[in-house]
């Protein structure tokens, strides 16, 4: 027997409720959750970046200039950009860039972003103003006395002079951190790098003199020297010191720099600060805390950095720059390495404004670029 009764035809059985029911309720809860992440995520997100901070504090509590009094409509500076820029990572490739920008967002006080940010163009110029004045909105920093110091990183910046006159023209108190490397080592690393890049590589021999078709590595990028004093900070008036720089393998060169000398005697165009380390440095305790007290000092940070932790990288090698087939190639980076050691020593040294990392153990450092690695079985 049934129990369900009916009244003129109506069940008092409790209806299902129907598919459209179901899919409305859905949709509507589906709505509501999209708005709370959508609140939340508008609330901690941070301009293409990593980091984040309450969008409570976005708004500008802090004497920050307004966009428009820094870049007009098509994206041409019309202010003074300098604050924007605490210090830059510009030092070579394959020379502890990567650990540097990561090393220094470790700490609250240092802001790196987080991939490279190089400016070559005039989009990547007002890319950048956009991108660091958000930066300094968000974390509500001032032009001045900043509680965080705001960072890129960039490897190469000397090789380019789109780069170095933007940095000339616009950020003269940027603070440079350069890292060095013995020239053979160097050599191996970004040859082996672009390998695994599944770059077309020919063989290093092919590789001697200056890059041409488009090739990132040859053995005249090892010449840091000669990519350093770029900066002005030597007086490039000595005969001893323009044989370190171009000697009579680059003849071409010198004749071209003695044409532009004296518009560079008549303007010092690069006042930054300048850090250099060598890359060894970091994988060894020692100087590894001292080159942490070093940068601490240099960046004008309140609080100790963190500790650099001894590591050793394992990376897959399409070369071993040790080999025979490799021989002339060395002798010729070793030969790069003399000059640019002796460079660094009796000149770049004297320049007030250049600091380094651990000076006793970077000078030590330095004694091995004269010396083929392969040799002595350290690299």
């Amino acid at each position: 027997m049934s129990t369900r009764c009916s009244i003129k035809g109506l069940s008092t059985r409790r209806r299902r409720p129907t598919a459209s029911l179901l899919i409305f309720c859905f949709l509507i809860l589906i709505t509501f959750a999209t708005l709370k992440c959508d609140r939340w995520h508008r609330r901690v997100s941070l301009v293409d970046d990593h980091r984040s901070v309450p969008l409570d504090e976005a708004t500008t509590l802090v004497d920050i200039p307004p966009l428009k009094d820094l870049i007009d409509s098509n994206g041409k500076v019309i202010g003074d950009i300098s604050w924007m820029l605490d210090f830059a990572i510009i030092g070579f490739p394959k020379s502890g860039t990567s650990f540097m920008k990561d090393y220094l967002n470790q700490t609250d006080e240092t802001f790196v972003y987080h991939r490279e940010f190089c400016i070559k163009k005039p989009s990547d110029l007002k890319r950048f103003v956009k991108t660091y004045h958000k930066l300094h909105v968000r974390y509500q920093q001032p032009t001045h006395h900043k509680t965080v110091r705001f960072g890129l990183k960039c490897p190469g910046v000397t090789y380019r002079s789109y780069d170095m006159e933007i940095y000339a023209k616009y950020f003269p108190n940027t603070k440079f951190i350069v890292g060095l490397r013995h020239p053979v080592s160097w050599f191996e690393s970004f040859y082996n790098y672009q390998m695994v890049r599944n770059m077309s590589m020919p063989p290093t021999t092919s590789l001697v003199g200056k890059c041409e078709n488009h090739q990132k590595v040859c053995t005249d990028r090892a010449r840091f020297h000669a990519a350093l004093a770029r900066l002005r900070k030597t007086p490039m008036t000595e005969r001893e010191e323009i044989d370190l720089l171009f000697g009579t393998r680059y003849q071409d060169q010198f004749n071209n720099f003695s044409q532009r000398r004296r518009g560079m005697e008549e303007r010092n165009i690069f006042p930054n600060k300048l850090l250099l380390y060598e890359v060894r440095q970091i994988h060894q305790n020692d100087t590894a805390r001292e080159v942490s007290s070093n940068l601490r000092d240099y960046l004008d940070l309140d609080q100790d950095l963190p500790q650099i932790m001894s590591y050793k990288q394992v990376k897959p090698r399409a070369i071993n720059i040790c080999d025979d087939e490799h021989v002339d190639v060395r002798s010729l980076l070793t030969e790069h390495g003399t000059d640019a050691s002796a460079w660094i020593r009796k000149y770049l040294f004297k320049n007030p404004t250049v600091k380094i990392a651990s000076p006793e153990s970077f000078d030590r450092l330095l004694d091995s670029w004269s010396v083929d690695p392969c040799t002595t079985h350290t690299s």
